[in-house]
C-alpha cells in the first residue's frame, strides 16, 4: 500500500459507532416499558398550541414521513387531552310533522337519547294496547250512542218531511238498498205499477213528471241538511274520541317531557301529540297493530308503517362515553366522515328516504372531541375535501344523500344542520402540506398549526436504554417477542443510528426498528434461544438484505462476467471508478460505475454525454457546469482556456441524477488532459464546488459497501478502497465485514476535503499549482497552453478570447443561400 499524506486514511473505529451495552441491564425484561414519546419536542409543542386554542381554525396537520409513529403519538396525546374534557351531548333526528322533508335535530344530555327512544316506544305500545280499550268503555259508548240517537232523530225528521210533502202531491218515497230514494206516483195508497203508468194519458204523465221535479228539489235540500247532520255527527264523535284519547295521551306525554330538559323536545312532543290525536285510527286497527309494533321494535319487515313517524333516530349516542370522544377514521371517505342518508327503492324504482335513514359519520361522532385521519387518503376521495372545508368554516354539519355521479332519481330530505365543535388532527407527508399551503387559500385558514415530526433525534447516553424499553413494551404487547440482552439491544441501536445516517443521531422510525426486533426474535426462536442477542439481530439484517438484493447480486455477476466493465486494479488515463446508489423501494445499494473522459484539440468545451442523450437530471447538469467554474478558477488565470472534451458514465442506460459523481468526473477530465493515470483500485464519491472543495453526499455507507463487495469478487488485493468527502465521516456506520477488512488492512477508506487531496491519492503526484513545475496542476495547465498555441497557429481562436463553452451554445452560421454542389452534403 503506497504511503500518502494527502487524503486522510480512516481507521476501523472511525467507520462505526461504538455501542457498549454491557452491564447496563441483563435483558429487556428488567426495563420499564417505554410509554414516553421519544424525539418529538417540536411536534409536542405544536400539538400543545393547537389543542390549547379553542378556535375552529386551529386544527392541526401532523407532517412527517411514514414509520415515525405519528398516529400512535397522536392517539396518546389526544387520549390524555380527551380525559380532561366533558362528555358531549347526544343527538337525535325526529320527524317534522309540518314539513316531512325537513327532519328536526334535537340535542340531549349524554345518555338521554336511548332513554327517550325507549320511552317513545313504550308510549306507542301503551297507546296501541289501551286506546282501543278506552274506546270500548261504557262512558265512551254511551256518549257515542247519545250522539247517534240525537242526529239520527234529526235525520228521521227530514225523511218524514219529505214523505209528507210527497203524500200531499200523491207521491210515495221508496228507499233503495244503496241509500238512494225513488219518487213514485201513488194510486189507491200504493206505488203505481209501470203498466198503470203507461196507461195514463200524456197530460197525466206530464203532471206526474212535474210533481216529481218539484219534489226532487225539495228532496235535494233535505238531503243536503242530512249530510250536514252526518258531518256534525262525525265531527262530534271525532271530538269525543280526541277528548277520550287526550285524557290518556296527556299524562303519558307530559311524563316524558318532564324527564328531559329540552324546550325543543317539549315542542316536538306537543306536535307529536296533535298528530296522534289527528290520526287515532292507526291505534284502532287491531289487525295491523301487532305487525306495526313489531316493525317499530326492529322487526324484519322493511315497509313503512304508521308508527315509524313517531320513532327516534339516534345519530350520536354518548351513553357509554365518560369524556370527550377521540375518533380515528382509518377510511376517510365521504360516507365515513360526514355520514349519509340511505335510501330504499319504491315500486317505481325511485330512491325514497326518511329521517330514520340518517346515519352519522366520524365528524358527528367526534363532535365535542377530537377527530384524526390521513389527509392524503381523504384528498383522493370524491367530494371529501370540498365538504370538509365547508363544514369547518360553517361550524355545522349538513346531511346529503351521497350520490357523487347523480345516476339515481332520489326523493331526498334536508335534515336540520347540527352545530359542530371539534378539533381535527390530519396527518400526512410534508409535501401535501406545502402544496395545500401554496395552492389552497382555505387550507391555511382551517389548518393553522403544523406539527412537524422529526425523522431523527440526538443520540445520548440514555438512547440504549430507550431502545431497550421500547423492546420491553413490544414484549408486553406481543408475547411472541423474546427478551433482548444488552448486546442485542446495542445492535438494534446501531441499526437506528444507521437509519438516521449520522453517528450523533438516532432514527425516530421506531416502527422499522420494531420490525427488525420481531425478525431477530424469530431467528432466536428458531435456535430455541431464551434471549435475542447480537448474532440474532445481525442474522435478521442479513436476511432482510438477502430478500431484497437480487438485482444487486445480478449486477455483481455481470461485473464478474465482464459484461459490465469495471477495473479494481492497475491504473488508467481518463478513467475512474465512481459510485452511485440505486433505490429499490425500501432497499438501497451502492453501484460502482466507470467514468471516462476524452480530451482533444478544439474549442467545443465540455460535452456532457448524459445530457446530450437526455439521460441526466438538472442537478447532474448543474454539477457539470460547476466543473467549468473550477477549471476557470484554476487554469484560466493567466491565459484563455480552450478545450474540447466529453465525459460519460459508461454502460449507464437510465436516468442519472445528483452531483455525487462530480469529483470523479473532474479527476477523470484532468487525468485525460494531463495524461496522468489514475488508480483503478480506488473508487471516489463526492460533489465539488467551483473552488475545489469536496462536499458531502448521500448514501455513503451503501457506496462504500458496494465497491467493497465488487472488490471481493476477485479477492481483496490489500490496496483497494474508497475516497469519500471528509464531511461524510460522521455518517459512517458500515457493515461488520467491511470494518473487519479495514482493521486487517485488506481495504481502506480515505476522506478528502479538497480535490487536491483526492488528486494526490489517485495519482501519487503532488497537486501543487500551475506555477509549480512537474506538479499535477502544472502538467494540466501545460496541456491547456499547448492546445491554445495550436489553435492560435491555425487561427481557430482569436487571441485573448475564452472558448470554454458548449458546442450547442455557439451561434449557428446562417444557411448558405446557394444551391449545394454535388457531393457537398456527404462532405459535410
Amino acid at each position: 500500500m503506497p504511503d500518502t499524506t494527502t487524503a486522510r486514511q480512516l481507521d476501523a473505529n472511525q467507520l462505526d459507532i461504538q455501542v457498549d451495552g454491557n452491564g447496563q441491564f441483563a435483558t429487556t425484561t428488567d426495563l420499564t416499558p417505554l410509554e414516553d414519546i421519544v424525539g418529538q419536542p417540536r411536534a409536542l409543542r405544536a400539538l400543545e398550541l393547537g389543542l390549547g386554542i379553542d378556535d375552529s381554525g386551529y386544527n392541526i396537520y401532523a407532517a412527517g414521513a411514514n414509520g415515525l409513529g405519528k398516529r400512535t403519538m397522536l392517539q396518546k396525546v389526544l387520549s390524555e387531552k380527551a380525559t380532561q374534557r366533558p362528555t358531549p351531548p347526544d343527538w337525535i333526528y325526529v320527524n317534522n310533522f309540518e314539513q316531512q322533508d325537513r327532519p328536526i335535530a334535537i340535542e340531549l344530555k349524554a345518555g338521554e337519547a336511548k332513554v327517550l327512544k325507549r320511552k317513545i316506544r313504550e308510549l306507542i305500545e301503551n297507546l296501541s294496547e289501551n286506546l282501543p280499550k278506552a274506546f270500548q268503555q261504557e262512558d265512551f259508548s254511551n256518549e257515542k250512542k247519545r250522539l247517534n240517537q240525537h242526529y239520527q232523530g234529526q235525520a228521521r225528521e227530514l225523511i218524514e218531511k219529505l214523505e209528507k210533502a210527497a203524500g200531499d202531491m200523491h207521491m210515495t218515497v221508496q228507499r233503495s238498498p244503496d241509500g238512494s230514494i225513488m219518487l213514485l206516483p201513488e194510486k189507491e195508497g200504493r206505488p203505481m205499477k209501470s203498466e198503470e203508468f203507461n196507461d195514463l194519458s200524456e197530460e197525466e204523465k206530464k203532471e206526474i213528471e212535474k210533481r216529481q221535479q218539484e219534489l226532487s228539489g225539495t228532496a235535494g235540500k233535505l238531503f243536503g241538511k242530512k249530510r250536514e247532520i252526518e258531518h256534525k255527527l262525525s265531527e262530534e264523535i271525532r271530538q269525543v274520541e280526541r277528548n277520550f284519547a287526550s285524557q290518556l295521551f296527556e299524562p303519558l306525554i307530559n311524563d316524558i317531557a318532564e324527564r328531559f330538559d329540552s324546550d325543543k323536545l317539549r315542542r316536538w312532543l306537543g306536535d307529536m301529540k296533535e298528530h296522534m290525536l289527528d290520526n287515532l285510527q292507526q291505534f284502532q286497527n287491531q289487525d295491523q297493530q301487532s305487525n306495526q309494533l313489531a316493525m317499530l321494535m326492529g322487526g324484519a319487515q322493511q315497509q313503512t308503517n304508521s308508527f315509524d313517524t313517531y320513532d327516534v333516530n339516534i345519530v350520536v349516542d354518548n351513553s357509554e362515553v365518560v369524556h370527550a370522544p377521540l375518533v380515528s377514521e382509518i377510511s376517510p371517505n365521504y360516507k365515513n366522515l360526514f355520514g349519509t342518508i340511505h335510501g330504499i327503492s319504491d315500486r317505481m324504482g325511485r330512491m325514497i328516504t326518511s329521517f330514520q335513514h340518517i346515519k352519522s359519520g366520524s365528524i358527528l361522532r367526534a363532535n365535542g372531541g377530537y377527530l384524526m385521519f390521513n389527509l392524503v387518503e381523504a384528498l383522493m376521495e370524491p367530494l371529501v375535501w370540498k365538504e370538509l372545508k365547508r363544514t369547518i368554516k360553517s361550524k355545522t354539519l349538513e346531511y346529503h344523500m351521497y350520490d357523487p355521479f347523480g345516476v339515481f332519481a332520489t326523493s331526498s330530505i334536508r335534515p336540520e344542520p347540527i352545530p359542530i365543535k371539534l378539533k381535527i388532527i390530519a396527518y400526512g407527508n410534508p409535501l401535501v402540506y406545502y402544496l395545500l399551503q401554496l395552492y389552497d387559500e382555505d387550507f391555511r385558514d382551517i389548518f393553522k398549526v403544523k406539527a412537524d415530526f422529526a425523522s431523527e433525534t440526538d443520540l445520548d447516553d440514555a438512547s440504549l436504554e430507550t431502545v431497550g424499553r421500547f423492546i420491553s413494551k413490544m414484549q408486553g404487547d406481543d408475547r411472541s417477542v423474546l427478551p433482548f440482552d444488552s448486546q442485542g439491544v446495542g445492535e438494534l441501536l446501531r441499526v437506528g443510528i444507521r437509519m438516521a445516517g449520522d453517528k450523533n443521531k438516532l432514527s425516530t422510525a421506531f416502527k422499522r426498528i420494531g420490525d427488525m426486533a420481531r425478525e431477530a426474535s424469530y431467528w432466536a426462536g428458531k435456535e430455541n434461544a431464551d434471549n435475542v442477542g447480537l448474532k440474532h439481530v445481525r442474522k435478521a439484517i442479513d436476511e432482510q438484505v438477502y430478500r431484497s438484493n437480487l438485482i444487486e447480486e445480478k449486477m455483481r455477476e455481470m461485473v464478474a462476467n465482464k459484461m459490465l466493465l469495471i477495473s479494481t486494479e492497475g491504473t488508467a488515463v481518463g478513467q475512474i471508478n465512481g459510485l452511485s446508489v440505486i433505490q429499490l423501494g425500501d432497499y438501497m445499494f451502492g453501484r460502482p460505475s466507470r467514468l471516462t473522459a476524452s480530451v482533444g484539440i478544439g474549442s467545443g468545451g465540455i460535452v456532457n454525454i448524459e445530457r446530450e442523450s437526455k439521460l441526466s437530471g438538472k442537478t447532474y447538469d448543474k454539477a457539470m457546469l460547476i466543473l467549468e467554474g473550477y477549471l476557470r478558477n484554476t487554469y484560466a488565470i493567466e491565459h484563455p482556456l480552450s478545450l474540447s472534451a466529453s465525459i460519460a458514465m459508461e454502460q449507464s442506460y437510465g436516468m442519472i441524477e445528483g452531483d455525487s459523481a462530480s469529483v470523479a468526473e473532474l479527476l477523470c477530465l484532468l487525468s485525460a488532459c494531463a495524461g496522468i493515470p489514475l488508480r483503478q483500485d480506488i473508487a471516489v464519491t463526492g460533489s465539488v464546488n467551483q473552488w475545489g472543495q469536496v462536499q458531502a453526499i448521500g448514501g455513503v455507507n451503501e457506496k462504500i459497501e458496494g465497491f467493497f463487495d465488487l472488490c471481493k469478487i476477485n479477492g481483496l488485493s490489500g490496496s483497494q478502497g474508497v475516497c469519500i468527502p471528509a464531511s461524510n465521516t460522521r455518517n459512517l456506520v458500515l457493515r461488520p465485514d467491511v470494518i473487519e477488512a479495514v482493521r486487517k488492512g485488506d481495504f481502506y477508506v480515505w476522506s478528502a476535503e479538497t480535490v487536491d487531496q483526492a488528486t494526490e491519492l489517485f495519482t501519487n503526484t503532488a497537486a501543487g499549482s500551475i506555477r509549480e513545475e512537474n506538479s499535477f496542476h502544472w502538467q494540466v495547465d501545460q496541456k491547456f497552453k499547448h492546445i491554445l498555441e495550436l489553435l492560435k497557429e491555425k487561427k481557430a481562436l482569436p487571441g485573448g478570447s475564452e472558448a470554454l463553452v458548449y458546442e450547442r451554445d455557439k451561434p449557428q452560421a446562417p444557411p448558405d443561400p446557394r444551391p449545394p454542389l454535388p457531393g457537398e452534403y456527404l462532405a459535410k
